[in-house]
């Protein structure tokens, strides 16, 4: 274990291609169950509008971008549409809970590394099922950490709005994005790191602290935030290349004719590829996280005060 003031982010920023190569096939799985779930949402959503719309020209117009035929459409239809919105929330519910499979599973193999692909599906198991309800726990935390995001995101929304009806070109809205979104940005990164450090303290204590609750490691983390700001430079980079993989693929999206069969295999290659390179992102900003977490003191422990029996 690596003393706790020898970690730097080239030492975090290091532990996630490692982690990548390392769990390869680990990376794949957890892809391509993000990528079942996400197509089977996408084909039930097809399926209800394909049995209702399928035989009315009205709804290939809409597509087209008739905004006529699809206020039409969308008025005529409401329950449908209203079914179609039901799917989506429990596509997301149903998601958001198994991701916390994912995660823990994720983060059990990052801590742990195992070897052989036999022992990493045990521990990836394993983990994610043991850490689901302490997971579960933690969310509750997380939708309160995130409060002052929300608030921060409604007056940026009004702010935006205000410039919005009085801008000409498209340029003059960048500065007001900018200052409209850019706190609300930033107070959600801050929360979400400090969930990614409870939830990987969670992780990391497990066998030995079983009992730190979600709240307990929440609080923790903010102070260790405050004292080691190496983590919000770590996320802070994650962002970065984010939003610059996000770049990429609208360049490459973007005014490029994908006309046909062939264009349409191409969209969606493109769109596999950029879905794989995120999911390694993310894998790397646990890995890091995961190296510096090591390095924590743990908790101090609870010792239960038993008292003497009178005789």
């Amino acid at each position: 274990m690596t003393g706790l003031g020898r970690i730097r982010l080239p030492d975090m920023l290091r532990a996630g291609p490692r982690a990548v190569t390392q769990y390869t096939g680990t990376l794949l799985a957890v892809y391509v169950a993000q990528v079942l779930a996400a197509w089977l949402a996408g084909f039930t959503i097809l399926f209800i509008l394909a049995s209702t719309f399928g035989a009315r020209p009205l709804f290939d117009e809409a597509v087209d971008g008739d905004l006529v035929a699809l206020l039409t459409v969308l008025t005529e239809r409401t329950a449908v549409f209203a079914a179609v919105g039901w799917v989506m929330v429990g596509a997301v519910v149903a998601w958001v809970a198994w991701s916390w499979f994912l995660t823990g599973g994720l983060l059990t193999v990052l801590t742990e590394r195992p070897r052989g692909r036999l022992e990493t599906a045990r521990v990836f198991g394993g983990g994610g099922a043991a850490t689901f309800l302490v997971y579960a726990r933690l969310a509750l935390v997380a939708a309160v950490l995130h409060l002052p995001a929300l608030y921060a995101l409604g007056l940026g929304l009004g702010y935006f709005g205000e410039h919005l009806a009085t801008a000409m070109t498209v340029g003059e809205l960048v500065g007001p994005a900018l200052v409209g979104f850019g706190p609300a940005a930033v107070l959600a990164v801050i929360a979400s790191t400090v969930v990614d450090y409870a939830r990987a303290e969670l992780t990391l204590r497990r066998p030995t602290h079983g009992s730190l609750g979600a709240a307990r490691a929440a609080v923790r983390a903010v102070g260790y935030l405050i004292r080691r700001p190496v983590a919000l430079g770590h996320a802070l980079v994650y962002w970065l290349a984010w939003m610059a993989l996000w770049a990429a693929f609208v360049w490459l999206a973007y005014d490029h004719a994908m006309l046909g069969t062939g264009g349409a295999l191409a969209l969606f290659a493109v769109r596999q590829v950029a879905g794989l390179a995120r999911m390694a992102l993310k894998v790397g900003l646990l890995a890091g996280q995961v190296e510096l977490t090591s390095t924590r003191p743990p908790p101090p422990r609870t010792v239960a005060r038993v008292e003497p029996r009178e005789r």
